[in-house]
């Protein structure tokens, strides 16, 4: 069978000064999934993967849910299945809809195992404590299908996963999921909630990460989706980048240095660039904000943001010097039936 996973493409997201570069970008969120749907189709795969954090909010509003499952409704009419898990920004539930009664879809309200023929998908919503869960209700699947391989699909955080510039890593003590409490007969765990696309465990957890940059920690972060092949023998993850909104961070320290308010002007193209504008090493005066406010107006700038917005407040680097490659999941193994 052949998947396309995703997750994290909150829609109704919007972001900047201005009503119409609002608009640019929450007309960019639905823009990006409808080039993956594209992608679908051309590679001819049997189901789409959702990890959860479909919508930017857990009452989206109307216009935003009958555009999403408009796309959706558009893909399962061409006989490729869509599955979703509800995340975080859902609040574990999903807006209803008669979608939910496609043959070829399926929404997750609870835990549930579906038997896809060539293997079995396991989905739960987003939870706070799955522990018991994973107990008593995933063991007893396993045993009813022993001789398929089975795929979990999520919106969890798990012990190893990574974010931001910086690497932060999450560990059990912040409420991340010890991998090791699933079985062996899993054979890969899809998640939502990460943004960054990554693989745990050799393989064993994957994050597609977010279809598109919703905050400036990820401009080094490529965006796209998972492409998954597997059988009764083997199981092949491949991730693959599409284009991403341009996004420009600049960083200017000021420990030693006054803030020299001509030399920025040089620096900032105008228009719908989304550009952070970072201090660090002092803290900025009442006089300093305010010369800054007024060199960028909303209008010329509407996707400009300025760090710290107030005074007293210091900053550290955003970036660190020489910072490692970016890895995203390659996998291919085998196992026995």
């Amino acid at each position: 069978m052949r998947f396309l996973a995703i997750a994290d493409t909150h829609f109704g997201y919007e972001n900047g000064r201005t009503a119409l570069a609002r608009k640019f970008v929450y007309e960019r969120m639905f823009g990006v999934f409808e080039e993956i749907l594209h992608v679908a189709r051309k590679e001819k795969v049997d189901y789409i993967l959702h990890g959860g954090d479909v919508f930017n909010r857990s009452k989206p509003r109307k216009k935003v849910i009958t555009r999403a499952y408009k796309l959706i409704e558009e893909i399962l009419s061409e006989d490729i299945g869509f599955i979703i898990v509800p995340g975080n920004h859902e609040r574990s539930i999903l807006p209803d809809t008669l979608l939910r009664f496609h043959p070829k879809s399926h929404f997750f309200s609870d835990f549930a195992a579906i038997d896809l023929g060539e293997c079995l998908l396991i989905g739960f919503p987003y939870s706070n404590n799955i522990s018991k869960l994973i107990d008593e209700k995933l063991s007893l699947v396993l045993k009813k299908h022993k001789d398929k391989p089975c795929i979990i699909l999520c919106h969890q955080l798990f012990d190893g996963a990574v974010f931001g510039p910086h690497k932060f890593r999450f560990n059990i003590g912040h409420g991340a999921i010890d991998p090791l409490l699933f079985p062996e007969s899993i054979k890969l765990i899809v998640s939502g909630h990460i943004h960054r696309a990554q693989s745990l465990m050799k393989g064993f957890v994957v994050y597609p990460g977010s279809t598109e940059r919703t905050s400036f920690i990820e401009i080094i972060e490529p965006k796209g989706y998972l492409l998954i092949e597997i059988d009764e023998k083997q199981l092949r993850v491949k991730f693959k980048e599409i284009p991403s909104i341009p996004m420009n961070v600049i960083e200017n320290d000021l420990t030693k240095q006054k803030l020299n308010i001509s030399d920025l002007k040089q620096q900032i193209e105008s228009g719908m660039v989304r550009t952070l504008l970072r201090f660090t090493g002092r803290s900025l005066t009442t006089d300093e904000v305010e010369s800054l406010r007024n060199l960028f107006p909303y209008k010329q700038y509407p996707l400009l943001t300025i760090s710290p917005k107030f005074p007293n407040q210091v900053l550290k680097p955003l970036y660190e010097k020489n910072m490692l490659p970016f890895n995203t999941p390659e996998i291919s193994k085998s196992y026995k039936k």
